[in-house]
């Protein structure tokens, strides 16, 4: 869990929700966190987390590592 001051917050003009998509969309950007792990800390499901990537120009990168863990997620869900 992320705690941000009220104070951070207005000062910056941002909602906490606000806050988190934005760190979210950093991470992802820098590729410091995957796609999943990114609409996870945004809140979104990932069809929203990818409209918002198209909105704002953030290209989606999705290698062999991300397809296995996504393929082997879907798995479990069977």
């Amino acid at each position: 869990m992320i705690t941000v001051s009220s104070d951070l917050l207005k000062n910056i003009h941002l909602t906490e929700k606000e806050f988190m998509v934005e760190i979210s969309l950093w991470l992802f950007s820098s590729k410091k966190i995957s796609i999943g792990m990114a609409r996870k800390l945004a809140g979104m499901d990932v069809f929203q987390f990818q409209d918002l990537l198209d909105e704002r120009g953030i290209p989606i990168h999705y290698d062999v590592e991300e397809y296995l863990t996504d393929l082997k997620n879907l798995q479990i869900l069977k």
